[in-house]
């Protein structure tokens, strides 16, 4: 079944800046409450957010860039796409974000400190990264034109 693109894709980008910014504030709250030393230069929170962003930002960039493109796009078409795409890219979407706050949320239950954790996450977050990114790309720029429907006089 085809459905209207658009509010798929605000969706999709509501879903990954909520998330961006919920793990964001978390950084910057264990960075203040000295999780990762004692002072703001400290090399632990640079490593910190060293791993976070990278780990977040391509994607978001990808999603936000596809956003400002459309806002550009004058044309009054209405553009449908699977919407099986769209399930597939928000629930991919979904779990490596689950994935990425996992790193977070098991610190505690692990003898390993949250670096190491982050170090480590590394060797499932990058392939994992690659197909959300993949598929939500697929997603984008598999869109059918449907003619606008005229007002009648």
């Amino acid at each position: 079944m085809k459905v209207p693109i658009t509010q798929c894709k605000y969706r999709l980008a509501a879903v990954w800046l909520a998330w961006f910014f919920l793990l964001l504030l978390l950084l910057i709250l264990q960075t203040a409450f000295g999780r990762y030393g004692s002072h703001a230069g400290d090399v632990k929170a640079s490593e910190a957010f060293g791993w976070f962003l990278p780990t977040i930002v391509p994607t978001l960039s990808l999603v936000i860039g596809v956003l400002v493109s459309d806002a550009r796009d004058d044309s009054k078409d209405v553009k449908l796409v699977d919407q099986r795409m769209y399930r597939l890219s928000m629930v991919l979407s979904v779990c490596y974000l689950l994935v990425v706050s996992l790193t977070f949320l098991i610190d505690p239950f692990t003898t390993w400190s949250q670096l190491q954790l982050m170090n480590l996450s590394n060797l499932w977050l990058g392939p994992l990264q690659g197909i959300v990114s993949a598929t939500i790309g697929v997603f984008f720029f598999s869109k059918e034109t449907a003619p606008a429907v005229q007002a009648r006089h």
